[in-house]
């Protein structure tokens, strides 16, 4: 795992590991899990955490939580739902749709009023909790969103993308594909799933349509390409 200029010695370096039988084009991440395992629910004991999350109106958790702190997680949904907030969250990665810990998501979902997630963690989870037979999208797509819901008055709207393709949307009118645009070049791609579920909940915060919210969150997501880490374009263009 490592990093190289786009020079000679790159490409030297390419042909010397492929000669070797080595896959070069495969991106590799391992996640060292850090800090994140020291959050308890006793946080948000904490008056002045838990008033941040009784003032808003709609809630995010990445599914990570469900391993790192699945008290807290359930916490911060029931409170949604009892209070009649909007719970979103995220399926931030295959393993955690797969078996074991698939069912602790899929024991999460009926809070869930909008999922987001990237088109093969929507397919892992199913395949796995769902017992979806199907490998079309769309097939998919319907069991995450169908899957029973606490609330039956706010019908579940599920986000789900393909890096630099497309973001399809499902909602209780149907199925709706989005085509990126693509930048013309990609600098980073962390944080872009984030990026989008961002833009797409703060315009869902404004009222707006569902044109609107995927939009917003496509438009989150372009800039996000081409940002390496944690940055900001210095005059965001967007005037959806």
């Amino acid at each position: 795992m490592g990093c190289v200029g786009d020079d000679f010695e790159k490409q030297n370096l390419m042909q010397l590991a492929e000669s070797a039988g080595l896959d070069v084009k495969v991106r590799t991440m391992v996640a060292s899990l850090g800090a994140s395992e020291a959050f308890t629910a006793d946080f948000l004991d904490e008056k002045e955490n838990w008033a941040v999350i009784e003032q808003a109106q709609i809630l995010c958790s990445e599914g990570f939580f469900l391993v790192s702190c699945r008290e807290a997680f359930m916490r911060v949904c029931e409170h949604a739902f009892k209070m009649g907030k909007i719970f979103s969250m995220t399926l931030s990665a295959k393993y955690i749709c797969d078996d074991p810990i698939g069912v602790r998501l899929l024991s999460a979902l009926p809070y869930a009023d909008v999922v987001f997630g990237y088109e093969d963690e929507a397919r892992v989870l199913a395949k796995t909790q769902l017992r979806v037979q199907s490998t079309s999208l769309h097939a998919v797509l319907e069991a995450i969103r169908d899957t029973p819901k606490w609330n039956r008055d706010r019908p579940r709207i599920v986000v789900v993308t393909k890096i630099p393709e497309r973001t399809t949307v499902a909602t209780v009118d149907g199925i709706k594909e989005y085509k990126w645009k693509k930048p013309s070049k990609i600098i980073d791609t962390h944080g872009c799933g984030d990026a989008l579920a961002g833009g797409f909940l703060a315009y869902l915060a404004l009222g707006k349509n569902i044109d609107q919210c995927a939009n917003a969150g496509l438009y989150c997501a372009y800039e996000n390409l081409q940002q390496l880490g944690c940055q900001f374009p210095a005059k965001p263009s967007y005037n959806g």
